[in-house]
């Protein structure tokens, strides 16, 4: 059975790439005629071919939170696999926009992807750039960009939720841009980090209210960090 499994897995991996630069290419192209039309390839082909290729499906809870919004927001996210990507683009109606780590960039095809959608980067290498970097991303945000960043700053590879860094807050905190919590579940079980193995499993995504800094005026990024963890952990429970 395992010997059967890794067989399996091998083909599942090389058409994950083969989906990988296939999408990858026509959201690129896609990007001269529109960035939403880039959008629903990323949603629409890329995600739900990696999603088909593990034979997983997806379901999501409360996106009755999120219909109202009237201006760009911050979706914070757990973090446990590859797969949470795709599965807030499928959740997702609205282009959206990551903030990742500089070093993104350098990988092929999904590197070339998101630099030419605008894909907002932090550099990392020195507190003074990483503070520029925030500066700039607020800036984006409040020029009309949905974005989703992972404040653990890396996978889980447990599924307990890691301590929520400060950079999304200082953005939402500076530039008063509402944060969206939201829970995911299933994707450690499709494909855990670093890890060969990929599973069929239901994967989950749960959103919570908007939690607004202008609410919260006397607390630090840290506090506001804190309080989005502990709203996330909630979503996490009630799936």
């Amino acid at each position: 059975m395992a010997s059967m499994w890794k067989l399996i897995n091998l083909i599942q991996w090389i058409l994950i790439c083969l989906a990988i630069i296939v999408s990858g290419i026509l959201a690129t192209i896609a990007l001269l005629i529109s960035k939403r039309f880039s959008f629903w390839i990323a949603k629409n082909i890329w995600s739900r071919l990696l999603f088909a290729i593990v034979f997983s499906s997806l379901k999501t809870y409360n996106k009755d939170r999120i219909s109202d919004l009237k201006e760009p927001v911050i979706f914070c996210a757990n973090h446990q696999s590859m797969y949470d990507i795709p599965a807030l683009f499928m959740s997702l109606n609205d282009p959206i926009h990551f903030i990742a780590k500089k070093e993104l960039k350098k990988i092929p095809f999904i590197g070339w992807y998101v630099s030419a959608a605008g894909m907002i980067f932090i550099d990392r290498s020195n507190t003074e750039k990483a503070m520029e970097s925030m500066k700039k991303a607020g800036k984006l945000i409040l020029s009309g960009r949905n974005v989703i960043t992972f404040p653990e700053g890396t996978r889980s590879k447990n599924g307990k939720i890691k301590l929520f860094k400060r950079g999304s807050f200082i953005i939402a905190k500076n530039s008063n841009i509402k944060i969206i919590p939201v829970a995911i579940k299933g994707t450690l079980e499709v494909n855990p980090p670093n890890s060969f193995k990929l599973r069929p499993y239901k994967i989950q995504v749960n959103f919570g209210n908007p939690i607004d800094p202008l609410d919260y005026p006397n607390d630090s990024a840290d506090q506001l960090a804190k309080l989005t963890q502990n709203k996330v952990e909630t979503l996490l429970a009630d799936l």
